[in-house]
Parts: C-alpha cells; structure tokens; sequence
C-alpha cells in the first residue's frame, strides 16, 4: 500500500518542481508562494489538488465520502488552503507537499481505533 502512495507523492512532487519550469519551481515549494501562483495559473493549482485528493482517495489515506467527487474535493482542499493554512503560521514553515496532505488529513479524517 506505501509504493502507490509513494509513487502519487512523486508525481505530484514532480509536477510542483517542473510543471512550469526552473524559475517558478522555487515558488511552489511554499503554501504562500502556491497560493500566489494559483492567482495567474488555476489550472496547475487545481492539478495539482487534484492529484493529491486522487492519491489520497486511491490509496486509502484519508476516509472521504463515496459521493465526494474529485472536483468537490480539490475545491474543498483549495478552500482548506485559502483560509485554514494560510492563517496558521505552522503552516508557512512547513513544505507544501506537507501542507497539502494535512489538508486531506484535516478535512476527511479516519477514526481508526488504536
């Protein structure tokens, strides 16, 4: 169950390093600078969502809605990003591919018994 989630975790890290190219790699690598790309490019920002909210769903990370599709989750993880993250200094400091799993982690948590 870890290599598909592993493999998810490196295409999306993949496409936050090099989906538009050496100069703006560095922007993404922050919950800030994300958010500023997601003002002049939608369409990677929701790529990107997308691809987190697929993996999580695929590989069983967090416990969704059946119903929940796709779309409805990434808009509801972008909206997470937009206010939960973006005012909770913990998340400035941390990598975004880190901000964007706490995401899922908080919007569709698993109550599992230990």
């Amino acid at each position: 169950m870890k290599t598909p989630l592993l493999a998810a975790l490196g295409i999306s890290a993949a496409m936050l390093l090099g989906a538009t190219g050496p100069a703006s790699a560095t922007d993404l690598k922050s919950l800030s600078g994300f958010l500023a790309s997601c003002q002049t490019d939608t369409l990677q920002c929701e790529a990107i969502v997308s691809d987190i909210v697929v993996a999580a769903k695929t590989n069983h990370y967090a416990c969704m809605p059946r119903n929940l599709t796709t779309d409805e989750a990434a808009s509801k993880e972008m909206r997470w990003l937009e206010t939960s993250a973006k005012s909770n200094p913990q998340f400035a400091k941390m990598d975004l591919q880190d901000v964007l799993w706490d995401g899922v982690s908080d919007l569709w948590p698993c109550n599992k018994k230990v």
